[in-house]
């Protein structure tokens, strides 16, 4: 049986080789352990095995240099067959292979120092732990990042940032945005906002920052307040141009309704001038005498002294349009009240025709102590949603408030006009 010194070199190199690769894995084993803190045992044993490994590597080491023919290394290893040495580096080398597979799944089921710091260092925030006295504990390579930018040196007491932080230091190119939200305008054109938290159970004690990157949302943010501007502005110009353009239509309704009065006076008129050529009869005149009245009365404002023969004009006038009017309690007969009184039924019958195709208008008035109360409506169809004022009734309102009194429309669930007119002064 051949020994190991007496065999050939190419065997020795072999031994050699698969030695130093066993070396290596109880190396690797060994840090590894000691790393996660595998136990005091585990880390003993593979030490062990480590310097008899090693030890071995010598004895290897002094038989291939006696095997040379340097006799000055004597042989340890002479009487020992190499069926041996090859028997036990592979049983070895199998043995370790297992032991690097066991500990590579130990490390990844296991937290551990190391862990901790590369998970905290690959998150996208600045974190930092520090103690009461301001001294870091813990801190990640984004925290230290943002801390050079803001005091200009590296991340060892927390006091040094709390002081930019709080506002109370200023640095060049650092601009505090939302100081009671704690966010800052760095000088690379990003946005953070830093968040402190007292820590509680077994770390109670610990002040915990946190930085987040609120660039895009800082931004966005701005976007949107400044559109935000520009619609308010859009807005208001709206809201001026639909007044502009209530007014317009408000005097274009008046206009035409004075062109059709205007256009039926001059019919009267040219009616009357005919009846006088012709000697018409008296009672036919007389029609067109009242509705000529009308006219003067619709275009020029100006009422009857009769403030009774003026409301029944008014119902006789509705009653040939097919509207009834239906007058509960009193009616004023003072010269102002009675003609805005009279101006209000008149509308109220126009749009009751017009616009809920009723058949009659009701009238409630009666008097309280600031003055005159009316209150109109009809049986008509409800107003459609998003109904207002037209023109006739926005004229009527500039004539109420004209005269101190107040003038309330309502389109839900039914039309309802009530008018509260003060006395006048022969009235009180």
């Amino acid at each position: 049986m051949y020994s190991y010194v007496t065999y050939s070199v190419k065997l020795h190199n072999i031994l050699m080789v698969l030695m130093e690769i066993g070396l290596v894995l109880e190396l690797w084993i060994f840090f590894s352990r000691l790393i996660r803190s595998a136990g005091l045992k585990k880390i003993m044993r593979i030490g062990i095995l480590f310097l008899m490994s090693f030890v071995l590597m010598c004895f290897f080491l002094n038989d291939h240099r006696y095997q040379l023919g340097e006799n000055n290394h004597p042989s340890f290893l002479l009487e020992i067959p190499i069926w041996i040495f090859l028997t036990g580096m592979s049983l070895l080398i199998i043995y370790l292979c297992l032991l690097v597979r066991n500990e590579i799944l130990a490390c990844r089921k296991n937290i551990s120092a190391w862990s901790v710091k590369e998970t905290m260092d690959d998150v996208p925030c600045g974190v930092c732990v520090s103690d009461s006295c301001g001294h870091v504990v813990l801190s990640n390579k984004k925290m230290r990042e943002l801390s050079r930018m803001l005091t200009g040196a590296p991340l060892q007491n927390y006091e040094d940032l709390k002081q930019v932080l709080d506002g109370n230091k200023s640095v060049q190119g650092v601009t505090r945005l939302s100081p009671e939200k704690g966010v800052l305008y760095l000088p690379n054109g990003t946005v953070w906002m830093f968040q402190n938290y007292m820590l509680a159970e077994e770390v109670e004690g610990y002040l915990q920052t946190v930085a987040f990157d609120v660039t895009e949302i800082y931004f966005n943010s701005e976007k949107i307040r400044m559109k935000n501007e520009k619609l308010e502005l859009l807005n208001q110009k709206l809201k001026k141009m639909y007044e502009q353009i209530d007014e317009s239509i408000r005097e274009q309704e008046t206009l035409k309704m004075k062109m059709q009065v205007h256009d039926s006076l001059g019919c009267c008129l040219l009616t009357i001038r005919r009846m006088l050529e012709g000697n018409k009869e008296p009672d036919y005149m007389k029609n067109q005498l009242e509705i000529l009245k009308q006219s003067v009365y619709i275009l020029s404002g100006i009422t009857q002294d009769d403030t009774e023969k003026q409301y029944e004009e008014s119902i006789k006038h509705a009653e040939k349009l097919g509207v009834s009017v239906e007058i509960e309690g009193e009616l004023c007969d003072e010269h102002q009240v009675a003609l805005i009184t009279d101006k209000a039924i008149r509308e109220c019958v126009t749009n009751c025709i017009r616009h809920a195709h009723g058949r009659r208008v009701y009238v409630q008035s009666h008097k309280t102590r600031e003055g005159w109360k009316v209150c109109i409506t009809n049986d008509g169809e409800r107003p459609k949603e998003g109904s207002r004022e037209g023109g006739g009734l926005s004229a009527l309102r500039e004539v109420v408030e004209r005269d101190g009194g107040e003038m309330t429309t309502k389109f839900e669930p039914e039309f309802l006009l009530v008018l509260k007119l003060p006395f006048s002064e022969t009235e009180e």
